[in-house]
């Protein structure tokens, strides 16, 4: 049964009548429809016009609706970042066509609290299905999976580690077959790193939050993670060097590892940012050289760790912008074109995108964040707003006290 024929079933088991009406002269599927498509801040606004529409807007079935439509509304920019004991979503629309004159005004959502006070660190995770995974640095590291737009989070229970030695990196993964949201806690240390044993918690497991342990052969990871259709990707190493030598490739439903090498002729580094390329894994490098070039590859075949290489140099112009250390590559728009940002907060706050067809460079101002400089930001794209409330996932969720 479909989310839409599900909710107009439980609008009619609840209203007990043949018809829904929501005061609106339009069928109630379609009404369901338009509403599935507008912003997750509107859908708050709409709870408000009468009780039945809250009912309706706050069903599970609708909040999964308005997930699967998200490629139906239009692509989001999430800048994430922490101001002493916060942390901080803002969100923007992507600029379609962006000119050198553009501008963008990111709209807030619900304010964060960290777990540990303002001296300790932060390190934030690619979004997933319109969530986070974070980790607040302290004398006990903590993992958090927040939802900006509802402003809820999950505080998941401790890892436990052999020594005191040990450090670890949490990735967040999906399963598309058993909608499930899975942690696995990638644990390291320093040289030799013996550590075998990583952790993998599923969210949601009868809102019983343990956390079970998977085996893998010890590995450094070197970036972020990102999940294509049920496999979580990230880069990794097998010493401390920014060398990469293997993408692991985790399973999300089997729990199973994998690797694919990666050859000493490619000179990945962790400078490397992963992508997904039309469904494939690809990444993305800027080179030392001069001139600057950026290396594209693209995953070809896993099996024969065959990958595709494509080389753009930088027009001479914007070397100067390129070569700056605390410049990120965010990730790749549906129209092929290669955002940029720097990875603090700086008076003017730009980012930028970079056609590699056409060797162009297109500086985006983003303000309205002024308050916030220095500050260590997050850029990411195609962010998926979800209204589902973390309380699916378990009865004990904080919530803000920030709006």
């Amino acid at each position: 049964m479909g989310p839409m024929k599900n909710l107009r079933q439980l609008y009619l088991e609840a209203q007990g009548t043949q018809c829904p009406n929501l005061g609106i002269d339009l069928p109630f599927d379609l009404v369901m429809e338009i509403l599935s498509r507008v912003p997750a801040k509107s859908i708050k606004r709409f709870c408000c016009v009468s009780r039945l529409w809250g009912y309706i807007l706050s069903l599970p079935c609708f909040t999964e609706l308005f997930l699967t439509k998200y490629p139906c509304r239009p692509p989001l920019l999430l800048f994430t970042f922490e101001n002493k004991e916060s942390i901080f979503f803002f969100s923007a629309p992507q600029p379609r066509n962006p000119g050198d004159d553009s501008s963008l005004v990111p709209a807030r959502y619900n304010v964060h609290r960290k777990h540990y006070p303002k001296d300790y660190s932060v390190r934030v995770g690619s979004p997933l299905g319109g969530f986070i995974c974070r980790q607040d640095k302290g004398k006990v590291d903590t993992i958090v999976v927040s939802n900006p737009v509802t402003g809820e989070s999950i505080f998941l229970p401790e890892v436990k580690s052999k020594n005191i030695n040990i450090q670890m990196i949490p990735f967040l993964g999906y399963d598309p077959i058993n909608k499930q949201f899975k942690v696995l806690c990638v644990k390291f240390e320093d040289v030799p790193n013996t550590s075998d044993d990583h952790q993998i918690l599923t969210l949601g497991n009868n809102k019983k939050h343990l956390w079970r342990t998977t085996l893998c052969k010890p590995h450094y990871p070197k970036s972020n993670g990102i999940c294509i259709d049920g496999i979580l990707y990230y880069s990794a190493g097998f010493d401390w060097g920014t060398r990469v030598s293997t993408i692991v490739c985790f399973d999300v439903r089997s729990e199973k590892f994998s690797f694919i090498n990666i050859d000493l002729c490619m000179f990945m580094t962790c400078a490397c940012t992963l992508i997904n390329y039309k469904g494939k894994l690809g990444a993305l490098q800027f080179t030392l050289s001069n001139p600057r070039c950026l290396v594209s590859w693209v995953l070809e075949d896993a099996g024969k760790c065959k990958w595709s290489k494509c080389v753009y140099t930088i027009p001479p112009l914007w070397n100067n912008i390129v070569g700056r250390s605390d410049l990120d590559i965010v990730g790749v728009t549906s129209g092929g074109e290669v955002v940029l940002a720097t990875m603090h907060l700086l008076h003017p706050f730009c980012i930028y995108y970079y056609n590699p067809k056409g060797n162009t460079f297109i500086r985006v101002l983003i303000q309205g964040l002024e308050g916030f400089v220095r500050a260590r930001v997050y850029t990411s794209l195609d962010y998926a707003e979800n209204l589902k409330h973390m309380t699916e996932y378990d009865k004990g969720v904080n919530t803000n006290i920030y709006s």
